[in-house]
C-alpha cells in the first residue's frame, strides 16, 4: 500500500477532477531550446485544462532563497561535482539556450496547419519553504543598456565576452514580494544587489561573466543575511568576495505575473535556441501574456508539442537589461487544438503569435517575422542583426493584415485606423530577434457604428487671448527673430486658439464662415495670406503656429512650464467639428510596400507621375447619446489629386502647406465652388470612398506641436522635434498635462499647433487627426537659481501627468548640433534605434536625478517598471518616450508576503486535494 502510495505520488503529473497536473523536476524540464524530437512528458485532449509548474532559469542566482528546500527546484538545478540534473543545455547542449521549459505538452489532433489556443486562467507565485517570494533581475551584458555609454562615459563591461577581463559591470537585482498594509495590493520590491563574480562550476570551468544557464552564486554573508553552504558544498567557488548593495532603492514595482517563454517548436529545424522568438512563439516577453490572456499559436509539427517557462514577477515595456524580475510561477491553461478547416479568415493567415485579451488584440513581430528562415543555415546569425527599425516595419504589416482579415477593411482604411486607434510599444530588445507589439483595441473596430449621436458639444474657455488670424500665426518654422504676438507675466492663464493646417482638406467642413480660419487660408491669384512658409519660407515646415509668446521674466538656462488645463475643438458656424488625416507620403507606411505587394506612390517625390497612392480621410467628432463618450468617425476617404494653385504651380502629391482640395460631389455632398473660386483647379475628377469602415476612435485632444525657439539658429523648420519641444506628437500632451522646455531665447517665445483629436502611439502614416482646438494654458518660469535636481539636467521636453513622468527623446537627441550646418540632413538618418538609446540614457539621467539613485538602481527599475513606446516615425527626428509611473516611488508600509507553511509546501495554489483525500485553504496566500 505504501510502495503505491509513492508512486502515486511520484508521478509526473497527477489528475484532480478534470484538471491535469504538471510538477517541476528535472524529468518534465528542458533547458533552453525547442525541438520538434523532444519526447512529450505529457500527453492531453484538445480542451483539457491543465496546472504546469515552471521554474525561473535564474533561480540560483540565490539558492538559499529560491530553490533550498524545494525538491521540485533542487531537482532542476542540481550540479555538482558527480551529478548534473541537466547537462545538455541549449540547442547544442552548449548553454546557448536558457531558459528552463515544462514540456513538451502532446495535444492529441494537433497537426501542422492547425493553430493551438492557449488561455492563461491564473498564475501564482511559488513560495519558498519559509513562505516567501523571491525573483531575481540580470543586468547582463546582452541587455541594451550594454549598447550605451554608463553615466560616467565608461563601456558597460562584461569580463571576456568585452574583452575586459578584469572588469564586470553585469549585476544581480534579487527581489521579494511584498503587500501593502493598507491596501493589501501586491508590489515587488529589490532587497539587495550584487556584483557578478567570478565563478567556478563544479567541472572546474571558470566564466567571468554571465555566461552559462543554470549557475549558481556561492554567497558571502552579507546585511542581515548567513547563506547556506549549499552552493559551495555542490562545488561551486569564486575568485574573490562579492560586492552587494543591501540598502537598496525602496521602490515598488506593480505585480504582474506573465510567461516570457511559451510556445511551440518549428518544424525547419530538429532543434532551436529557445532565446529569439519565432513564429510559433517562445521566448515573446511580453509582459500582457498574464492572467485572462489566450495565445494563438500556429501549429507546425504533430501534437503542437507545447512548452512554457521564463515566468515574470514583473517587466516594463522593452525588459532592457536582459530580463524580467524572473519568477517561479505555476499557471493554469486551457488548451484547445483549432483545426485547420475551422480556422476563420485572420486565422487561416495566421504566421505570427498572436494575443487576445478581454479589450485588445495583441500582435507580435520582431526584427525578423522568421529568422529561422531568413537565417537558416545558421539561426545564430540573428544576434548580430538585432534592430527595432526593421521590427517596426514587420509588426506595421503584420497588423494591417490582421486589421484586413479580422475586419474586412481595404489597405486606406486599416492604415488610417491603426494610425489613429492602435499604439506600437517596445516588446523587448534583448532576445537577439526584438520585438515589438501593437495593441489593437476591440471596442474601437467591433463594426457597430454608432445610432444615436449628435455634434460634439463645445462650450468656452472665455475670451481668447489669441485668436486666430494671419496675424497671429506663422507657418511651419520656430524662430528666435519672430516678434512676439502676446506678452504675459509668469503664471499667467491664457486661452489660444489653435489651427490646423490639414483644414483645406475639406476646407467647406473645416473654413467656410470662419472668419479667422479664412483669414489664415487665403490665397487666390492676387492675395496670398501668408507667403512665408516654412523655416526657408519654400514650404520646408507645415504647421500653423500661434505665436511666439513672450513670458515676461523668461532667460536662458529657465525652464518654462506649460500646463494645459483644458482643449475644446472648433466646431464650423454649422455647429459641427471635423478633423483630417493624411496618409502621405512621409508617412511610415510609404516605407512598406502595401498589401498588394506593390511600393507606396507618391507622383513625382517618388518617381511616379501619374500615380499617387496618398489618400486622406475626414473624421466626424461626434458625442454618443447613449454612453456620454466622444469619437472621432470616419465620414469619407479620397484619394490626393493633382492639383494646381492659384498662382499656376501643379503639384501630384502632398507637396506644399496649405493646400486646398477643389472637391467634387460626391456622396450627399455637394460642395461649394469656394475652393475654385479662389482659384485651385485639379487635373482629373477624385476618386472618393463614401462608406468606409465604421471605426470609433475614441477622441483624446492633444497638442501635435508646441515649444520655444532655439538659440542657436535663425529659423528651424517646425517638422523634426529638438530639445526645446516643437513636434513632438505624443498623445498624452493633453488635457491635465504639464510640459517643461528649457528656455534657450529671452521671452522663451512659446508656439504652439498642430492640434489633434485623436492619434496612436506612432503617428503611422503620416499625421493624427488633425483638428482645430482651442486651449487654456498656465505659464509659467521656472528660474534657474530655483531647479531642483531633475531640472538641472532637462535637455530635453520632459511630461508629467497626475500618475506619470514622461521623457521624450528622439533620433538625435539635438539634431541642430549635429547636423548644424544642414539641420535637413535629419531627414535622411531617420531611426528607432537611435531614438532608444537616446530615450534609456535620457530617461536613466532623469530617474537618477527625480530620485536620487544610483546608476545599477536606476537601470532595474527601468528595466521591470518603466514602459517604452514609439510616439511618431514620421518627423525625421523620430520620437520615443518613456512612462515612468510616480507611484514607482510613493512611500508605503509593507510586508513580506507571506504563505504559511502547509501552503509553501504546496506551491502557493490556494486549494489542493491532497493524496489523503482533505483540502488546504490556502486563499490568503495569494490573492
Amino acid at each position: 500500500m505504501m510502495f503505491a502510495l509513492l508512486l502515486l505520488v511520484c508521478k509526473i503529473w497527477s489528475v484532480y477532477g478534470n484538471t491535469e497536473y504538471i510538477t517541476l523536476s528535472n524529468e518534465t524540464v528542458h533547458w533552453g531550446y525547442f525541438s520538434k524530437n523532444l519526447e512529450p512528458i505529457h500527453y492531453t485532449t484538445s480542451g483539457s485544462t491543465i496546472v504546469v509548474e515552471m521554474s525561473t532559469h535564474h533561480a540560483c542566482d540565490d539558492w538559499d532563497l529560491m530553490i533550498k528546500g524545494d525538491e521540485g527546484m533542487e531537482s532542476v538545478f542540481t550540479w555538482s561535482e558527480t551529478l548534473k540534473a541537466e547537462s545538455f543545455r541549449g540547442a547544442s547542449g552548449t548553454g546557448d539556450g536558457v531558459h528552463v521549459l515544462t514540456g513538451p505538452i502532446y495535444v492529441e489532433g494537433a497537426e501542422p496547419g492547425d493553430v493551438l489556443k492557449v488561455e492563461i486562467l491564473d498564475l501564482e507565485p511559488r513560495f519558498n519553504p519559509d513562505g516567501k517570494f523571491y525573483a531575481s533581475n540580470a543586468a547582463a551584458w546582452w541587455g541594451f543598456q550594454a549598447r550605451v555609454k554608463q553615466v560616467d562615459g565608461s563601456d558597460f563591461d562584461a569580463g571576456d565576452f568585452t574583452g575586459t577581463p578584469n572588469s564586470n559591470d553585469e549585476f544581480i537585482t534579487i527581489y521579494e514580494l511584498v503587500q501593502d498594509a493598507e491596501s493589501k495590493e501586491y508590489y515587488t520590491k529589490p532587497s539587495y544587489q550584487f556584483l557578478w563574480p567570478t565563478l567556478t562550476d563544479p567541472d572546474g570551468v571558470e566564466r567571468n561573466f554571465i555566461q552559462y544557464p543554470g549557475t549558481c552564486v556561492p554567497h558571502d554573508p552579507h546585511g542581515d543575511t548567513v547563506p547556506s553552504s549549499d552552493v559551495a558544498d555542490m562545488g561551486w567557488t569564486k575568485s574573490a568576495n562579492i560586492e552587494y548593495f543591501d540598502d537598496v532603492v525602496d521602490a515598488l514595482i506593480p505585480v504582474n505575473f506573465h510567461v516570457g517563454c511559451m510556445g511551440l517548436p518549428p518544424a525547419s529545424h530538429d532543434s532551436v535556441d529557445s532565446i529569439p522568438p519565432m513564429p510559433t512563439g517562445g521566448n515573446l516577453d511580453d509582459k500582457r501574456i498574464g492572467i485572462g490572456t489566450t495565445m494563438y499559436y500556429p501549429v507546425e509539427v504533430e501534437g503542437a508539442l507545447l512548452s512554457m517557462g521564463d515566468a515574470h514577477m514583473a517587466q516594463g515595456d522593452s525588459e532592457l537589461d536582459g530580463t524580467g524580475v524572473e519568477a517561479s510561477l505555476t499557471g493554469t491553461f486551457r488548451v484547445t487544438v483549432i483545426k485547420a478547416n475551422d480556422l476563420n479568415d485572420w486565422q487561416k493567415e495566421l504566421d505570427y503569435p498572436m494575443g487576445e485579451t478581454d479589450t485588445h488584440w495583441i500582435v507580435h513581430s520582431f526584427t525578423e517575422i522568421d529568422y529561422l528562415d531568413t537565417y537558416f543555415d545558421n539561426p545564430s546569425d540573428i544576434y548580430g542583426a538585432s534592430s527595432i527599425d526593421p521590427a517596426m516595419k514587420n509588426i506595421f504589416m503584420q497588423t494591417r493584415k490582421f486589421m484586413e482579415t479580422n475586419y474586412g477593411m481595404s489597405d486606406q482604411e486599416a492604415t488610417s485606423y491603426i494610425t489613429q486607434g492602435v499604439d506600437f510599444g517596445i516588446t523587448q530588445l534583448v532576445d537577439g530577434n526584438w520585438g515589438m507589439h501593437s495593441e489593437i483595441p476591440k471596442a474601437t473596430f467591433d463594426g457597430v457604428a454608432l445610432t444615436n449621436t449628435a455634434p460634439l458639444n463645445v462650450s468656452s474657455l472665455g475670451t481668447p487671448d489669441l485668436t486666430l488670424s494671419a496675424e497671429t500665426v506663422h507657418w511651419g518654422y520656430f524662430s528666435k527673430s519672430l516678434e512676439p504676438v502676446l506678452t504675459i507675466e509668469d503664471g499667467a492663464e491664457i486661452v489660444v486658439e489653435m489651427s490646423t493646417h490639414h483644414a483645406c482638406d475639406d476646407y467647406d467642413k473645416m473654413i467656410k464662415g470662419d472668419q479667422g480660419m479664412e483669414s489664415i487660408y487665403e490665397w487666390s491669384s492676387t492675395f496670398k495670406a501668408e507667403d512665408f512658409r516654412g523655416a526657408t519660407g519654400g514650404g520646408d515646415g507645415v504647421h500653423i503656429l500661434t505665436g511666439p509668446i513672450f513670458v515676461s521674466g523668461a532667460e536662458p538656462g529657465d525652464i518654462l512650464k506649460v500646463e494645459i488645463i483644458d482643449l475644446l475643438p472648433r466646431a464650423n458656424p454649422d455647429g459641427k467639428t471635423y478633423g483630417s488625416n493624411a496618409a502621405a507620403w512621409w508617412g511610415f507606411q510609404a516605407r512598406v510596400n502595401e498589401s498588394d505587394g506593390t511600393a507606396f506612390d507618391a507622383g513625382t517625390f517618388t518617381g511616379t507621375p501619374g500615380s499617387n497612392d496618398e489618400y486622406i480621410t475626414i473624421y466626424e467628432i461626434l458625442q454618443d447619446l447613449d454612453s456620454g463618450n466622444a469619437y472621432a468617425v470616419p465620414s469619407y476617404q479620397f484619394e490626393w489629386p493633382t492639383i494646381t494653385d492659384p498662382n499656376g504651380v501643379e503639384r501630384d502629391y502632398i507637396a506644399y502647406p496649405g493646400t486646398c482640395v477643389p472637391h467634387d460631389s460626391h456622396g450627399d455632398t455637394v460642395p461649394s465652388t469656394a475652393v475654385s473660386d479662389l482659384g485651385w483647379s485639379k487635373a482629373d475628377s477624385i476618386t472618393y470612398y463614401d462608406s468606409p469602415f465604421p471605426a470609433k476612435i475614441p477622441i483624446n485632444f492633444h497638442i501635435g506641436c508646441m515649444g520655444l525657439a532655439p538659440a542657436s539658429h535663425e529659423s528651424v523648420d517646425s517638422i523634426p522635434p529638438l530639445p526645446s519641444g516643437g513636434n513632438l506628437d505624443n498623445k498624452r500632451i493633453g488635457i491635465g498635462s504639464t510640459m517643461y522646455y528649457p528656455v534657450e531665447v529671452a521671452g522663451a517665445l512659446l508656439s504652439m499647433g498642430d492640434t489633434h483629436a485623436a492619434q496612436g502611439d506612432s503617428e503611422l502614416d503620416g499625421t493624427g487627426i488633425e483638428t482645430s482646438l482651442t486651449g487654456k494654458f498656465k505659464i509659467s518660469v521656472i528660474k534657474s537659481a530655483d531647479f531642483n535636481d531633475w531640472q538641472k539636467i532637462l535637455d530635453f521636453p520632459l511630461g508629467e501627468t497626475n500618475d506619470h513622468w514622461v521623457v521624450n527623446s528622439f533620433t538625435e537627441i539635438d539634431y541642430l548640433e549635429t547636423f548644424s550646418e544642414n539641420p535637413g540632413d535629419i531627414y535622411g538618418v531617420s531611426n528607432l534605434d537611435d531614438a532608444m538609446k537616446n530615450t534609456f540614457s535620457q530617461t536613466r539621467k532623469f530617474i537618477m536625478a527625480a530620485y536620487n539613485l544610483t546608476e545599477r538602481e536606476a537601470i532595474t527599475v527601468i528595466t521591470n517598471g518603466v514602459d517604452f513606446g514609439v510616439a511618431q516615425v514620421v518627423d525625421g527626428n523620430w520620437g520615443m518616450f518613456s512612462e515612468i509611473p510616480k507611484s514607482l516611488f510613493e512611500s508605503k508600509m509593507t510586508e513580506s508576503a507571506q504563505c504559511p507553511s502547509e501552503c509553501a509546501v504546496q506551491r502557493g495554489r490556494k486549494s489542493r486535494e491532497l493524496l489523503f483525500g482533505y483540502f488546504i485553504d490556502c486563499s490568503g496566500c495569494f490573492d
